[in-house]
């Protein structure tokens, strides 16, 4: 499941620039993705004045909205993973959850916050000069990226003040998410690293292209199906990824999402300018949080 982000002028064209504070989305939406069965895709597009046609070897898919639930307006949303706590005194007693990390420097948090109503249960800030990122679940502990600090956080999910603080092999930290193993991580770049979780040491990377080109800007990352599944910053695509070759199997399009979003919010804090994060169930195969 993902949920939607909106821009970063974090990411902005000039490095050197301080980022822009605007925000994330203002909701997370349910989205069912259906599979097409065609794998050779006929695409058209204009280029420098000239239509060009050109044939890729991955599938389209599109979505359509499930559901849609409350989201704190003023979180800038830059990783976010479902999870269900249960009660192990009633196992039948469990709340629906999202792990969050938020961005902005000064306004920088991991937080819990609760499914259905959008509440913040929990969260804990980090230092002013640190720009929330990416965040994925690893056993008992949350990692969380930050951007161009080199940084990593690690927290114990029962008490978030139990965290530790360790440099990471990314000068830029983007997405984060695990195959079970490893933690697999983004840096803005066409490459994916892979890391050991115990010592955030780099044990290969991938070269992400569609067709021998390669696909750049990949931002928040979910494992999905044996895929990883990477939003491109600034687009309103997600590639659907092989973990070993790197390949592009398929995009999923959320065309006019954004438009949607910002026609029934018109009075959001913040404007909702790119996808951001992306979260699934395991029991709901097929539908994802955006």
């Amino acid at each position: 499941m993902s949920r939607s982000r909106t821009s970063n002028a974090k990411k902005a064209a000039d490095p050197k620039a301080s980022p822009v504070e605007t925000k994330p989305s203002r909701r997370y939406m349910s989205l069912f993705i259906p599979c097409l069965l065609g794998v050779l895709v006929l695409i058209a597009w204009v280029s420098t004045g000239k239509a060009e046609t050109r044939i890729i070897t991955s599938s389209l898919s599109n979505y359509s909205i499930i559901q849609t639930y409350p989201h704190d307006p003023n979180a800038f949303t830059q990783g976010l993973e479902y999870d269900q706590i249960c009660d192990s005194a009633s196992p039948a007693s469990c709340q629906d959850v999202f792990w969050e990390s938020t961005g902005l420097y000064g306004q920088s948090t991991v937080r819990e916050v609760d499914l259905v109503s959008g509440s913040v249960l929990r969260q804990q800030a980090l230092p002013a000069s640190d720009f929330g990122e990416g965040l994925v679940k690893f056993g008992s502990r949350l990692f969380q990226l930050t951007w161009l600090s080199g940084k990593t956080y690690f927290y114990d999910i029962n008490n978030f003040a139990n965290s530790t603080m360790q440099y990471d092999p990314l000068t830029d930290g983007w997405g984060a998410t695990t195959d079970g193993r490893y933690l697999i991580v983004s840096d803005g770049s066409a490459d994916i690293s892979f890391l050991r979780p115990d010592t955030l040491q780099k044990v290969k990377s991938i070269a992400v292209n569609d067709n021998g080109k390669a696909v750049p800007m990949l931002n928040e990352l979910e494992f999905i199906n044996n895929e990883i599944w990477a939003n491109i910053w600034m687009t309103e695509c997600i590639a659907k990824i092989d973990p070993q070759s790197g390949k592009v199997r398929g995009w999923v399009l959320f065309t006019g999402l954004r438009q949607q979003l910002l026609a029934e919010s018109p009075a959001q804090p913040l404007p909702i300018d790119v996808l951001n994060g992306e979260s699934s169930n395991a029991e709901l195969p097929g539908n994802v949080f955006m």
